[in-house]
């Protein structure tokens, strides 16, 4: 196997996992200070046009659904990453080199 392969696997493995459990675990509130800031961005791009009607769910309650959503989000990114070093694993106990898409 080739050695850039192997360590763009391994590279692009552990930062799924790593970013996944960030994400996951609220580290240092990670999910809630991007959810934050997604909001905001989005709000000041958003505009409602007069017809259309707005539902009643507070700022709180959006807030605390999207963070549960993001952290959702981060678990299915861990265990994409660790499937990722899984199959990288597999593929050098096999001796097979990592297929590539053409």
């Amino acid at each position: 196997m080739e050695t850039w392969r192997f360590l763009a696997g391994v590279t692009m493995g552990v930062t799924m996992c790593l970013l996944g459990v960030a994400l996951a675990s609220n580290f240092r509130g990670m999910a809630e200070r991007h959810v934050q800031q997604s909001m905001s961005f989005a709000g000041t791009l958003r505009r409602v046009p007069p017809w259309r009607w707005l539902p009643d769910a507070s700022h709180d309650q959006r807030l605390a659904r999207f963070i549960l959503l993001e952290r959702v989000f981060g678990v299915a990114l861990a265990a994409v990453g660790f499937v990722f070093l899984i199959g990288l694993a597999y593929s050098i106990a096999a001796n097979q080199p990592m297929r590539m898409v053409k």
